[in-house]
């Protein structure tokens, strides 16, 4: 415009239906007004809009940068049609490649990470704009024509558009904003695949039919009757009656679980003796509940190597003339040496041994004594070995009770052969909460009590009504503290002068009075009705009339002497 000779103060004034805005932050409201500076001072008032969040974005800013009426950010000046430029490809602002640049280089633009910030959008970019390129980025340095939009290569623009699932470049020419919405159309299924229907490409929102999904569930034999929907399905939530592996137990679960620890029998372990007939059709299997085929008959002749004490070898007992085994249900030979296999009573320093001969099967009882100690560690005493079957067994409950103190510092533990390392305290607390009228129902603890949490949702009124709390109102919250005079009944007639109270008792009258003493020597003036009735009290206890004829406090009237 300096070139053809028109100066700026005679620009065209911008009217608000055209809607002529320069680029603002979003956050601003539609209805502020800001006011740019011309080249000579003179002021334009500019009615602003939620420009560039609709979708005539492209539009405005084609006509705003033809007709050299679009502001930088940056500077607040025009931005004229020969002037290097740089967008914003987030919030497609556009601002001086100059003053971009100076921007990006600012300590106010710098993000948290690496990068600097769109003074606009702030959108963080990695890379700082270098060279001046045209909407679409294909040519450096356009040139501006005036058949074409300022700053466009006049070309196609040829960018992805924002659809999800589009893959059609943009056709129309090189343009400031964001490309429209792809305008071909497009066979789409629904998300379980049964219905299709054509849909406008780039449509985010998904195509659901009426139809069942009939997808395979979990449990790989039913299918999904849900209506057709996005996401995965829901698992099986038929019920099925699952078997373990040993065949004895049952449960009900639902179809699918444990699919994969069935092993053609049985779905779970019953933790159960397993009791199948073993492959020697003669003894059955000891073990728990198991997946797989049972081991082989442990007393198989081509397991059992030595006699059942393990002390001789198979093979010399055949050189001494016994007979060779040939099914598991002959006897294995014993070597007649004492047992010695260790059995469960003894201690820890003493190990006691089977003394029966070489024996098959369990080992007989001990016919010594053994030290059992309580659990605690405090007390020890001599038990057969003939009780003890198990090693859980070799301790037992003694009868001293713990004197140690609780978690809570006040209570003593107090059980019987005590092992515990923390003693927690499992009685109820049970002191007064801060608002005096709920206890406290937490496990009896150190410090002090927690805050009593429950509330009120009724209001809270002073007693004459004019002062009020609204809801909620913690428990113990005293009424509300009014300026207003006291309304209740009082025992005198005399003016009331306190305020309103939530006391069930007034304060004492402070109301003077004039009064005579019994003998009618003297007026007093400086009597208020709470002190008169406390003298007189005194006076009739005393026999004290007056104060007529000797000033100390309690002295009989002379006059009546």
């Amino acid at each position: 415009r300096a070139q053809r000779g028109e100066p700026a103060a005679r620009m065209t004034p911008i009217t608000a239906d055209r809607l002529r805005i320069r680029p603002l932050k979003l956050e601003e409201a539609p209805d502020d007004t800001h006011h740019s500076r011309a080249e000579e001072g003179e002021e334009r008032t500019i009615k602003t809009t939620n420009l560039f969040r609709g979708p005539g974005t492209r539009c405005c800013l084609i006509e705003q940068l033809s007709e050299e009426k679009y502001e930088c950010m940056v500077c607040c000046d025009i931005i004229w049609v020969m002037a290097p430029v740089w967008s914003c490809q987030s919030c497609f602002h556009v601002f001086h490649l100059n003053c971009i640049k100076k921007w990006a280089r600012s300590p106010a633009s710098q993000a948290d990470a690496e990068g600097w910030r769109c003074p606009a959008c702030q959108n963080v970019a990695m890379k700082h704009p270098t060279s001046y390129t045209c909407f679409c980025g294909k040519v450096t340095n356009p040139e501006w024509q005036c058949s074409e939009i300022p700053h466009s290569c006049g070309d196609m623009c040829g960018k992805k558009r924002s659809g999800v699932d589009c893959n059609h470049p943009c056709n129309i020419l090189c343009h400031p904003g964001p490309c429209p919405q792809c305008p071909a159309f497009v066979t789409k299924s629904c998300i379980c695949g049964k219905t299709s229907r054509p849909m406008r490409c780039g449509q985010a929102s998904a195509l659901q039919c009426d139809k069942a999904c009939g997808a395979i569930l979990n449990c790989a034999e039913h299918t999904c009757v849900q209506v057709c929907h996005s996401g995965k399905c829901q698992h099986c939530q038929l019920q099925v009656q699952q078997v373990c592996y040993c065949g004895v137990t049952t449960r009900s679960v639902l179809c699918g679980t444990d699919k994969g620890g069935f092993n053609g029998s049985g779905h779970f372990c019953c933790l159960k003796i397993c009791g199948k007939m073993l492959n020697c059709e003669a003894h059955r299997c000891q073990q728990v509940c198991h997946r797989g085929p049972c081991q082989p008959c442990p007393r198989s002749p081509s397991l059992v190597k030595t006699c059942p004490c393990s002390q001789t070898p198979l093979t010399k007992l055949l050189e001494l003339g016994y007979s060779e085994r040939q099914s598991c249900s002959d006897p294995i030979p014993s070597c007649g040496k004492t047992c010695n296999k260790p059995l469960a009573c003894g201690s820890s320093d003493t190990i006691h041994l089977c003394e029966n001969l070489c024996h098959e099967g369990s080992c007989g009882p001990c016919s010594l004594t053994s030290t059992v100690r309580c659990r605690c560690g405090s007390k020890t005493k001599e038990v057969p070995c003939a009780k003890i079957q198990k090693e859980d067994e070799l301790v037992f409950t003694c009868e001293k009770r713990c004197n140690k103190k609780r978690s809570c510092g006040r209570h003593k533990c107090g059980e019987l052969c005590c092992v515990n390392v923390e003693h927690k305290c499992h009685l109820i607390c049970g002191y007064k909460l801060n608002c005096g009228l709920h206890r406290c129902q937490e496990p009896c603890h150190r410090g002090n009590c927690e805050p009593c949490w429950q509330s009120s949702f009724d209001e809270l009124t002073c007693h004459c009504g004019l002062s009020v709390l609204y809801p909620p109102i913690a428990c113990g919250t005293k009424p509300p503290e009014c300026k207003n005079l006291c309304t209740r009944r009082h025992e005198c007639e005399h003016p009331v002068f306190h305020n309103c109270h939530s006391e069930e008792k007034c304060p004492p009258c402070t109301y003077l009075t004039q009064k005579w003493c019994m003998g009618k020597h003297e007026l007093n003036k400086q009597w208020n009705l709470s002190q008169l009735q406390e003298f007189l009290t005194q006076a009739f206890e005393k026999q004290h009339f007056c104060l007529l004829t000797k000033p100390i406090f309690f002295q009989k009237c002379l006059s009546h002497q």
